[in-house]
């Protein structure tokens, strides 16, 4: 477990520096912006102040955060499989297995630091327009609430949020977003890294993007499955695809640690250099 760590840590320390990776965050959260923008201009109209929470809810749960947070989050691993001039050294001092679980690791961080720095931009721009707490405040009630569409229409915001307010606090409505938006990076995070290492070439990049746009087709005809406010009816529902996500990165995890003895790595790093 420590080498993992190393190799984690060490993977981290190079990317930081990398253009791709900050290009990556900067466009997922100018991404963010517009839908903070639209979510704050409305509670500016209403002059009725927020929870500080709310920001984050709403603005994840509206389709377009779905549909392209994520290509934010591709940029920053678009890297995969992180094949570098010092990974036969790396190799002959951890091993195979713990090399590839160390990537898989940094997939995962990756994808929590990304999250992360979305829930916390979302709460820092709310901090002048809002209060603390468990309580849900009157303009998220008035958005949840609004029959005629007026408010959606007007400021771009669309919240069919009344169960989540109904059957939990804005802690948990919190909580289960972010963990919902981590899940489903988590998984095409894994996805593209098995299928970059896996069958080689761009195949990571193609799978992430047809698994995403296939979701993007189907949610125009159905419940998005990256939205948790769709599934919430106090009966548990809303642990279903949480859950779908971590199984299937666990199994992408095992299948890569079948084939990591199979692939030519030296090949792929020219020899090492």
């Amino acid at each position: 477990m420590s080498k993992v760590i190393l190799i984690t840590s060490g993977m981290l320390r190079q990317e930081v520096r990398s253009v791709r990776v900050i290009m990556g965050y900067l466009l997922g959260l100018t991404l963010l912006a517009m839908g903070l923008n639209d979510f704050l201009g409305y509670t500016i109209q209403i002059k009725e102040p927020v929870n500080i929470l709310e920001a984050f809810i709403v603005t994840a749960n509206q389709s377009m955060a779905g549909r392209f947070w994520v290509t934010g989050y591709l940029l920053v691993i678009a890297d995969a499989p992180f094949v570098k001039g010092n990974t036969c050294m790396i190799l002959y001092r951890s091993g195979r297995r713990v090399w590839n679980m160390g990537m898989v690791s940094y997939v995962l961080v990756q994808a929590f630091l990304y999250t992360v720095s979305f829930a916390v931009l979302s709460v820092a721009v709310s901090i002048p327009y809002g209060f603390s707490g468990r309580l849900w405040s009157s303009p998220v009630y008035l958005l949840a609430a609004n029959t005629s569409e007026a408010i959606a229409e007007k400021y771009h915001l669309y919240f069919e949020g009344m169960a989540m307010m109904r059957y939990m606090t804005v802690m948990q409505a919190f909580g289960i977003t972010w963990l919902y938006m981590f899940c489903y990076l988590a998984f095409i995070g894994v996805l593209l890294y098995v299928c970059s290492f896996v069958p080689g070439g761009f195949w990571g990049l193609v799978a992430a993007a047809a698994v995403h746009l296939g979701g993007v087709f189907i949610s125009l005809f159905a419940a998005l499955p990256w939205c948790p406010v769709h599934y919430i009816d106090g009966a548990g529902s809303h642990w279903r695809y949480p859950c779908i996500f971590l199984a299937l990165i666990l199994i992408m995890t095992i299948v890569s640690l079948s084939a990591i003895g199979s692939v030519d790595i030296p090949a792929r790093t020219g020899g090492g250099v």
